[in-house]
């Protein structure tokens, strides 16, 4: 369900990156999701899949997060170096 992206978040935030994982995952198993929610997800997931170090993983999230939301922006004063380098677009 939707409403489980700010759980989500929250496994990001403390540091539960393979329940991220697996949470993220089951959301996007989901059919009712609008591209907003599915761009939040993609970069939650690259969020976990850098720090799980699984940088192919974390590419293909981070595609997928920028076929989403074209718009989206790695600013360097917010985004880490290693999740900047996932993120081929960003080049």
């Amino acid at each position: 369900m939707a409403a489980d992206i700010p759980a989500l978040l929250a496994d990001l935030r403390a540091g539960r990156y393979v329940e991220a994982v697996g949470r993220g995952n089951r959301l996007l198993a989901q059919s009712d999701l609008t591209r907003a929610q599915l761009a939040s997800i993609q970069r939650a997931l690259v969020e976990a899949y850098v720090a799980l170090d699984a940088g192919a993983l974390a590419t293909a999230a981070c595609d997928a997060w920028h076929a989403q939301d074209p718009a989206a922006k790695l600013d360097p004063t917010y985004v880490s170096p290693k999740i900047r380098e996932a993120c081929r677009w960003n080049r």
